[in-house]
């Protein structure tokens, strides 16, 4: 190895292939002989090479522990709002706004960490997100089927005001889109573990409170746990931060591990689809479940477009991931012959919501399928695959603000 490195001194990919095949080998070879050559190569190798001090609190500082703190115990007060005033049903404001509650905090902690401090963008999404309350808590209190999609499209708005905020109002701006749909990923993972840790902590709480005949359970879940849950993402985001280097490795790892397992579920299911009695046209419920798990396949290769290594020659994930999106585009071809039967039965706000949905996800993963076909066959880069993500954000943006401001009102509210 020690011939291989000196051999390599002026060829950076040669160098970073071999301290890719042992890396402890090659640090402590790499040690010995950088004394004896001195070019900008080696010396960026030695400070690559050198170990940092990690310490717990490193990047910390206490303005931001500060502010995690704020927004925490507002967002906790927030949604406390039907204890303190009894005239708020539970279950019509936490249909309504824990959402804006739990996303409001997120947003508010992006504008910290990006230092938005402009004032128009702050009074700009300060009326939005009153707007958006406003809207939404004046909404009949019906079982309106458009109502109901307005409540079930407002998390994909937020996340959406989330994203703009992530990106500091640059929406052009195609990294730093790529850079978010990557957070999100490790977002997820951190609050999840979070929550983990959080229901171990619970059950053992009450566990311990039980044994001595103290029943504590309805205090709990109503002042500990709920807003646990509401301040998780804010503290997430805090702590990924804080480790950068912590969710950043197990998110590529999660990709690599549960692709091919999706793979594999979804070929089974497809041919089992074949000789099962189920009729998916037919049975609504059937085809509800359908789209939830087209909507999850789809989250999973854009998440694990990604998470692909392109330092690497390893051309197998690309072809894993073509063939999910082939699959994907059979399940949503399905379904779109199932939705356009029942259409011709007449429009209704679900079927109206589930068409259109499903033809923004198909014509997504055409593009997608198109461009892993690309990668794969003719060694198109992989950056153009995070471009076509990163693009189709705007229309699945544009898309929410039309269910929710446009379609009740179109139906009637019915």
């Amino acid at each position: 190895m020690k011939q291989q490195i000196i051999d390599s001194l002026n060829n950076p990919e040669n160098l970073e292939k071999i301290y890719r095949s042992n890396k402890q080998e090659f640090s402590k070879i790499f040690g010995e002989i950088s004394e004896e050559h001195n070019s900008d190569l080696v010396r960026f190798w030695k400070i690559r090479l050198t170990p940092q001090p990690e310490s717990v609190f490193s990047g910390f500082t206490k303005r931001d522990l500060l502010i995690v703190i704020l927004l925490s115990l507002i967002s906790g007060f927030l949604v406390k709002l039907p204890e303190i005033f009894s005239q708020l049903q539970h279950e019509f404001f936490f249909k309504r706004d824990l959402a804006i509650i739990i996303f409001n905090g997120l947003i508010l902690y992006t504008f910290w960490q990006n230092r938005i401090f402009d004032k128009l963008k702050i009074i700009i999404y300060s009326l939005s997100i009153f707007i958006l309350v406003l809207f939404v808590n004046l909404l009949p209190n019906s079982q309106s089927d458009s109502v109901n999609l307005v409540l079930i499209h407002i998390p994909l708005l937020l996340w959406c005001l989330f994203g703009l905020s992530f990106v500091s109002f640059d929406s052009q701006n195609t990294p730093k889109r790529i850079e978010f749909i990557r957070f999100n990923g490790e977002l997820l993972i951190m609050t999840g573990l979070i929550l983990l840790a959080g229901g171990l902590m619970t059950g053992i709480t009450l566990g311990l409170f039980t044994a001595i005949q103290l029943d504590i359970k309805t205090f709990y879940f109503h002042y500990i746990v709920l807003t646990g849950v509401v301040v998780a993402p804010i503290v997430s985001y805090f702590l990924i931060r804080l480790f950068p280097t912590i969710t950043s490795k197990i998110a590529p790892v999660i990709a690599t591990i549960f692709t091919p397992l999706v793979l594999v579920t979804l070929l089974v299911y497809l041919i089992s689809m074949l000789f099962s009695e189920s009729k998916i046209l037919e049975d609504r419920n059937l085809l509800i479940l359908f789209n939830a798990m087209l909507i999850a396949v789809m989250a999973i290769i854009v998440f694990s477009v990604t998470e692909l290594d392109k330092s690497t020659e390893n051309k197998i994930p690309v072809l894993i991931l073509l063939i999910l999106a082939g699959l994907a585009i059979i399940i949503n071809s399905i379904a779109l012959v199932a939705i356009v039967t029942r259409v011709a039965d007449g429009l209704t706000p679900n079927r109206t919501v589930v068409l259109a949905s499903n033809i923004l996800i198909f014509t997504n993963l055409i593009l997608l399928t198109k461009d892993l076909y690309l990668s794969y066959f003719r060694n198109k880069p992989l950056e153009t695959l995070e471009h076509t993500v990163a693009k189709y954000l705007s229309i699945y943006f544009g898309y929410t603000i039309i269910v929710i401001f446009v379609l009740p009102f179109i139906f009637g509210f019915k």
